[in-house]
């Protein structure tokens, strides 16, 4: 589990310490933050996946003695990103004359601290160093070296932006394609890949959970999607839940054809599914939803989550999910990031958001 996310340098806080739950809520109005703490755990993962990559697995005990691993900007998944500064804060990637030598590199630091499965303690900070506009070089903290292999096979990260909108047609993506689609916020466009990887699944049982989930939120019946012989996925539905074989009368409707609200919650249980992960980071979940229905998948979300061992940081403008989440669990967004303590703390955070 993790018990923090530490940023310095990072965007919007110079220097941040953001502390984590089992299932954390970060609450406040646009523009406050709440997208950069997700942001840093992403950066964290994918600087941990290349510089693995990269270095290989005998890194961790000889990582002092070289040079970082280079990430370009079109790798860079985590977020999208005209130029590699502006992951700095106020794009500052030098030192100034009242900070120390003038012109040394600005580091970029993101640390992550947490629990082993046994119980032990860790802590890995990555530092970022800007190259240019096109390219930085990611390198562990030398103090954290010791930790750093077991964070790798403990730490697993997925993102859902909100839904922006599905295409027409969808062809198979391999996993790097479909993650920069993601950091480019257009989770939509790999729908079909992930409910096809779901489908897949050996097993079948998600696939069920799946079409069951879906059968009690909207009275539909989700068809297994299609590839094979085809140059695009078909994922189709039908308006109703037939019994025994056949369509029972329904014509099958591509996913596409469905409502805003249809598709985001299609889209975060296929992420669930496909993607089961430690860390699973969503951005705005409620979008699209009426108040039940954000209860409801709210509630399904959390299952899901406690169920396999993970652990779930929701940024939200939610009044149904704040009345739903314990003061302790919320961290309020307003000024300076600060988690919350009393019910009265939840309320003014509940009152400032319907203001």
């Amino acid at each position: 589990m993790i018990l923090q996310v530490s940023t310095r340098n990072f965007k919007r806080f110079e220097t941040q310490d953001f502390p984590l739950e089992p299932l954390t809520l970060l609450a406040g109005p646009n523009n406050s933050g709440k997208s950069t703490l997700l942001q840093a755990a992403m950066a964290w993962n994918l600087a941990m996946q290349k510089w693995w990559e990269r270095k290989g697995p005998e890194s961790g005990s000889k990582a002092k003695d070289r040079p970082g691993a280079p990430i370009t900007r079109q790798e860079f998944t985590a977020l999208p990103l005209p130029s590699m500064d502006q992951l700095w804060t106020d794009t500052h990637t030098s030192l100034r004359k009242d900070e120390g030598k003038q012109g040394a590199p600005r580091p970029l630091v993101i640390t992550l601290s947490g629990l082993a499965n046994d119980g032990t303690p860790w802590k890995v900070g990555f530092e970022f160093r800007y190259s240019g506009p096109e390219q930085i070089h990611v390198k562990p903290v030398a103090e954290d070296l010791p930790h750093l292999e077991q964070a790798r096979k403990e730490v697993s990260v997925i993102y859902v932006p909100p839904f922006s909108g599905i295409g027409v047609n969808e062809t198979r993506h391999d996993r790097p394609y479909q993650d920069m689609l993601i950091g480019q916020g257009k989770a939509g466009d790999i729908l079909r890949n992930l409910l096809l990887e779901v489908a897949e699944a050996k097993g079948g049982q998600d696939w069920q959970r799946l079409e069951r989930i879906v059968e009690n939120i909207f009275g539909y019946r989700l068809l297994k999607p299609k590839y094979a012989g085809a140059p695009f996925i078909t994922c189709e539905y039908l308006k109703g839940i037939p019994v025994g074989n056949g369509n029972g009368g329904w014509p099958p409707l591509d996913v596409s054809t469905t409502g805003s609200g249809f598709h985001q919650v299609l889209l975060i249980l296929a992420f669930m599914f496909a993607r089961p992960s430690s860390l699973i980071l969503l951005d705005e979940p409620d979008a699209h939803l009426h108040v039940l229905l954000q209860k409801q998948l709210y509630d399904i979300m959390r299952s899901l989550c406690h169920e396999r061992k993970g652990q779930l940081v929701v940024a939200t403008h939610s009044e149904v999910l704040i009345d739903n989440t314990s003061p302790n669990q919320i961290i309020s967004f307003y000024r300076t990031p600060l988690p919350l303590a009393t019910e009265v703390d939840r309320e003014q955070v509940r009152e400032a958001l319907k203001r």
